[in-house]
């Protein structure tokens, strides 16, 4: 966007540019103000050995409900946090050193050290900890891979809390022969614990929920070597995973259910080749990637297998490669192209297992089927500068998928998108998008969907036709030197053309607003907010092609924030700043008009003021206030005992899990400037 009259338009205008479309969470909305400390740039050079600020925070926390701990960070009780951001520099060597909150519920740090543009190691550690609910309601409680049955109702938490440790090292050799030469290494290791949410089921009409523990490690390592040019590069790269789960299954000490298997131990190994090469104004890059993910876990239990199988023996390769070529043809002109390939090759053996006996299932012997998937999408796209200020984008884009034993096996889309750019109104940025796609097929293979006892109407909504059409408008304007406004609207509908059971339908459109005004030398002042809406149709039959039923969900997602920094009092060492949000989400079912599901809703407002005094030139202390206000309802949840015919027929539930709390965080800031 261009602007012609003050340093201060523009970056009113960068700070207005920050609205994105509302996302599921209720919290999505951030006005947060930012600080000068992270402006800082880390690859200036400085006269000063030593540069960048460490501080701590310390205070108190008063909530009933952890659940707060996911926006706040801290729980309850005494709150206490280290924060920095240090840079040392001597004789061509670098060590910094980062925290982010470290103590409180989602803190990390890392420390980094090495010869600058020779080599590096670094050390990092992360911790999160997501809260679910404190209330769950249960009689049973897990001991290992065991769901004891306790004499009373017991309160468990719902929490996990991940640990995420890493090192990384870094090398480059410099010239080597022909090329520059350079490789590194990382590993990492994810603890994960706690317990979640879960469900068992004795194969018929009774379920109980439970707190399920979990108990995980992730291990990755990732290890590569690069050899580059004046004008080109290569890579060749290895990366590994393997997942560990001590939780292996659940059973139940006294009931005659199924025993659960959980999640089963895998792993997957990757090598990969990419490379790129320039030639005068037309860029290639490619990439081929070499993978196998297995799964070799012992069955949990060998009831319903046949003879002779211990596990299921799974294993998928897979075999990935892209190519695209970039080129300025002429003045004002780039085309691009690229081809993407990617291929699913599943190798597990084929054994037959024992079906449920319910509803249609004979519970006889069927074998598993394995899903082969091979994509192959082709992208081409253009830029062109009509005139000066304004810019032309658009392109077109086919997906071509297989997919094998489904109700249909090949799938075609077909993407056409521009975009058109206007920055030679003065004070003006105005960008019109618009995106039509079309998807068919091969026809549907009813034979298969009769044996899996599917209505031959029903088409999945991943395989069925649909008509797809987007549009987005974003505007941002300066009317005054002080003064940026930014608007941005879209729509998108999706119509499953030939669908007579399943979604029919999906709409999502929304629009998105902000404000920044320098409204005084000392006071500015932002505005956002925005409302989004998500439309579904579906309809089904009860039986056979009579009978039919519809079914319509409504979403809805809103924000508002407002905020202000004033530093009228800057040359006595004071800064205040502070910050509301309001964010709503919504959600309705209709069967036949009648909202038979309940409703779901969540409201959160958050309030932040923060002082900070500059008690020298490198000391600044400060005093922090936060609250949140969180309610959210949801009509299916239904409480560990209910009435007959007032819920699901043998249905254990762990409570109502609703949460409705006031939160208040006080901390005191302490940081050094270096």
């Amino acid at each position: 966007m261009k602007y012609k009259l003050s340093l201060v338009t523009l970056a009113l205008a960068a700070c207005s540019t920050n609205a994105f479309a509302f996302d599921f969470g209720v919290t999505s909305a951030n006005v947060k103000q930012g600080t000068s400390t992270k402006w800082a740039c880390k690859k200036c050079g400085s006269s000063q050995n030593l540069v960048g600020q460490a501080g701590v925070d310390a205070g108190v926390m008063d909530s009933d409900d952890d659940y707060a701990a996911n926006n706040l960070k801290y729980t309850d009780g005494f709150a206490a946090g280290l924060n920095a951001d240090v840079i040392y520099n001597k004789n061509g060597y670098r060590s910094e050193l980062t925290a982010d909150d470290l103590g409180s519920e989602q803190g990390r740090a890392s420390i980094k050290s090495g010869q600058v543009g020779v080599w590096n190691v670094k050390a990092s550690y992360d911790e999160k900890t997501l809260y679910d609910a404190d209330n769950a309601e249960s009689v049973w409680l897990a001991d290992g891979n065991e769901l004891v049955e306790q004499s009373q109702i017991m309160l468990q938490q719902l929490k996990q809390q991940r640990r995420k440790s890493a090192i990384e090292a870094k090398l480059n050799f410099g010239s080597v022969s022909f090329a520059n030469m350079a490789t590194y290494v990382r590993f990492s290791n994810e603890d994960k614990t706690g317990k979640r949410a879960s469900s068992m089921s004795n194969g018929g009409i009774k379920a109980i929920n439970i707190a399920a523990p979990v108990d995980t490690q992730t291990q990755n390592m990732t290890a590569g070597v690069s050899f580059s040019g004046q004008n080109w590069l290569t890579e060749l790269s290895y990366k590994g995973s393997w997942f560990e789960n001590n939780v292996e299954s659940l059973a139940f000490n006294t009931l005659d259910y199924p025993i659960s298997s959980q999640a089963p131990e895998n792993n997957s190994q990757f090598v990969s080749l990419a490379g790129r090469y320039s030639l005068n104004k037309t860029h290639f890059s490619g990439r081929v990637v070499q993978g196998s993910m297995t799964q070799d876990a012992d069955f949990v239990t060998l009831n319903g297998v046949t003879s002779g199988q211990t596990n299921a023996d799974t294993q998928v390769d897979t075999l990935d490669a892209n190519v695209k070529v970039t080129s300025m043809i002429m003045r004002g002109l780039r085309l691009k192209a690229s081809v993407d390939y990617s291929d699913r090759d599943n190798k597990t053996d084929i054994n037959e297992y024992e079906q449920y006996s319910y509803d249609e299932l004979n519970g006889q012997f069927e074998s598993n089927e394995a899903l082969d998937t091979t994509r192959t999408a082709y992208k081409v796209s253009g830029s062109y500068s009509i005139a000066k200020g304004q810019r032309i984008d658009a392109g077109y884009d086919r997906i071509e998928t297989e997919r094998s034993d489904q109700d249909r096996e090949e799938t075609d889309d077909n993407i056409f998108w521009a975009q058109w750019r206007v920055t030679a109104i003065d004070k003006w940025d105005i960008r019109l998008k618009g995106l039509y796609s079309d998807r068919g097929g091969s026809e549907f293979l009813y034979e298969e969907m009769e044996q899996n006892n599917e209505n031959v109407l029903m088409r999945k909504y991943y395989l069925a036709d649909k008509l797809s059409n987007r549009a987005e408008l974003y505007v941002t304007h300066a009317p005054l030197d002080n003064l940026s406004i930014s608007f941005r609207g879209y729509y998108g509908l999706d119509d499953y053309t030939n669908t007579e059971i399943g979604l029919v339908e999906s709409k999502d459109y929304g629009y998105d607003l902000g404000l920044s005004w320098q409204a005084f030398a000392d006071l500015s002042l932002n505005l956002d907010g925005g409302y989004q809406w998500i439309d579904s149709e579906q309809a089904s039959a009860q039986s056979g092609s009579v009978d039919m039923w519809q079914a319509d969900t409504e979403d809805q997602f809103g924000f508002a924030g407002i905020g202000f920094n004033y530093t009228g009092l800057s040359e006595q060492g004071i800064n205040i700043s502070a910050d509301y949000s309001y964010a709503i989400s919504m959600s309705d079912s209709y069967s036949n008009g009648y909202n038979i599901m309940g409703d779901y809703e969540s409201t959160t407002h958050n309030v932040t003021v923060q002082a900070t005094y500059a008690m020298t030139e490198k000391t600044t202390v400060g005093i922090k206030y936060q609250y949140e206000n969180y309610q959210d309802s949801d009509d299916t949840q239904l409480p560990s005992s209910y009435y007959p015919r007032t819920g699901p027929t043998g249905l254990t539930t762990l409570g109502v899990l609703d949460h409705d709390y006031k939160a208040h965080l006080i901390l005191a800031t302490l940081q050094y400037h270096f």
